[in-house]
């Protein structure tokens, strides 16, 4: 009898665990933080280029004349509630952020607002650049008609960091020996502190 009653629990067992099937819900382990997630943390930036239409380059830590171009104010810190601090000029600024579909964009932090292309970001990296300028379309990178605001900026910090790489400025690069840039974008790379 004893017998009989182990297997008929056995079997009771075999037929509940044969009756229960795969789910087909398709469940994934829990993904990734998203973008805005990863974005909110503090930041040290010290690797900015700026890419022509025909060459990559590297801006230095420490510029040729000696000055730095990295110190204190290479940290950007994100918050979750949508804004960020900067230092600018040994003070602390602050401003507002969103970040949507790779478009970075600050807000107040040179009373007005820049967007950034996010090359890349994960926990560790953040690498984004500004948009792509054209210099053949006006005659002054500074000329309001031909350029946007931003277009503006953009260029005009690219060619400023050119300009001091330029061996007539202290520099090391002759320019007279590279290709006229008909396009500059600047590139900015970061880690997470």
């Amino acid at each position: 009898m004893r017998i009989n009653y182990f297997l008929a629990i056995i079997a009771l067992f075999t037929l509940t665990l044969a009756g229960c099937s795969k789910s087909d819900d398709n469940v994934s382990p829990a993904t990734t933080s998203s973008p805005a997630d990863l974005l909110v943390r503090t930041w040290v930036f010290n690797d900015v280029s700026v890419q022509t239409d025909a060459k990559k380059y590297k801006i230095p830590a420490v510029l040729p004349t000696g000055g730095g171009l990295f110190g204190d104010e290479n940290v950007l810190v994100f918050k979750k509630d949508g804004t960020f601090t900067a230092m600018v000029n040994k003070v602390p600024k602050t401003g507002k952020w969103a970040l949507q579909d790779k478009k970075l964009t600050l807000t107040d932090l040179f009373k007005g607002e820049t967007t950034w292309t996010v090359n890349t970001l994960s926990a560790n990296d953040l690498a984004f650049s500004t948009i792509a300028v054209d210099l053949r379309k006006g005659k002054s990178i500074n000329d309001s008609k031909a350029y946007s605001a931003e277009e503006g900026w953009a260029g005009e910090m690219s060619l400023l960091l050119l300009t001091m790489l330029d061996k007539n400025y202290g520099g090391t690069i002759d320019f007279s020996k590279e290709p006229e840039p008909k396009s500059v974008q600047l590139l900015v790379n970061g880690k997470a502190k």
